[in-house]
């Protein structure tokens, strides 16, 4: 397959795609051109303006063999858009775009919890597509501990109640060595208190974000046998479950009660594929087994089942 991906710089959005991509790339052959829109407007009239004047279109040579486009985010769309009628291919994306667009892609590959209607072309997953899978190396005596932080908009962010948990995990749980990262959203305070509370430990060590190199946490997934993540932090929540981590939440106090973050906690805790703080100690520590999730490999099944049946054979 010669597959277009459409990519806006954001790395939720290329994760996304790059996940589906590779999924594709683990049923068949896959040569892949990535048009890079990153920065901003210019750079996305000039693809098209390429596009729509073949006399300035350095791209069609490159792009006339290619079989599908996929591209995440809503400054991919028109692009993807205009790349799926000038080549006749299908025409893919991670997310739901605007209702007018959302009908022009032949599929749209959304989250059970954006709650959307169903469609012809809407195909729910749980949780956004991403290029982590279980590789069979995690470590039973190795944890994972990620924080998210403020976000005005959907949760409360309590400080104490938060480091709290963390410290009663590792002290509860000395088996394992604690591996504790922050994100960009964590507040200092809580950073400070956390790390404050572990100098006196043996068996956790803690991370700012600002301070690991790329792929570090696609690292601490694959040596992690159990992994702890806020509830907000939804990425990083499928990441580890799509690694093939046993993963327990730290439930937020969320503001509004139809929030997506709320509906996608109570969505994990109803399927049972996650334990939350409190469960996880009235059970003793047992939690949930592994997950078994690979959303993008379930996506890249399905765009071969609909374009290219054989490559499933």
């Amino acid at each position: 397959m010669y597959v277009i991906v459409v990519l806006d710089g954001r790395p939720g959005h290329e994760k996304q795609t790059l996940g589906v991509v590779a999924g594709l790339r683990a049923r068949t052959e896959v040569m892949l051109t990535s048009i890079n829109i990153s920065h901003g407007i210019p750079n996305r009239f000039r693809y098209g303006l390429q596009l729509l004047l073949p006399f300035l279109a350095p791209l069609k040579k490159k792009l006339q063999d290619a079989d599908l486009v996929i591209g995440t985010g809503s400054r991919t769309h028109s692009l993807v858009l205009m790349l799926k009628k000038k080549y006749g291919i299908p025409a893919c994306t991670c997310m739901s775009p605007s209702l007018f667009m959302r009908r022009q892609f032949d599929y749209c590959f959304v989250p059970e919890h954006d709650k959307i209607s169903p469609a012809r072309n809407i195909f729910f997953t749980l949780g956004a597509p991403n290029p982590c899978f279980d590789r069979g190396l995690h470590q039973k005596d190795q944890g994972l501990i990620l924080l998210g932080g403020i976000d005005k908009n959907s949760h409360d962010w309590d400080c104490d109640e938060i480091s709290e948990q963390v410290l009663a995990i590792i002290e509860s749980d000395q088996g394992r060595f604690w591996t504790i990262s922050s994100s960009p959203r964590t507040p200092l305070t809580t950073v400070d208190k956390i790390r404050k509370q572990i100098n006196t430990g043996k068996n956790a060590r803690f991370f700012e974000y600002s301070q690991t190199p790329p792929g570090w946490i696609e690292e601490q997934y694959d040596r992690c046998g159990m992994v702890w993540v806020t509830s907000d932090s939804i990425s990083m929540l499928y990441e580890a479950l799509s690694s093939g981590c046993q993963v327990n939440i730290f439930p937020m106090k969320w503001l509004r009660k139809n929030c997506k973050f709320r509906k996608n906690e109570q969505l994990l805790l109803r399927k049972g594929i996650v334990s939350s703080y409190s469960a996880w100690f009235k059970q003793h520590q047992s939690g949930c087994c592994k997950s078994k999730l690979n959303e993008a490999q379930r996506c890249a099944d399905k765009i071969l089942e609909t374009w290219w049946p054989k490559s499933l054979l």
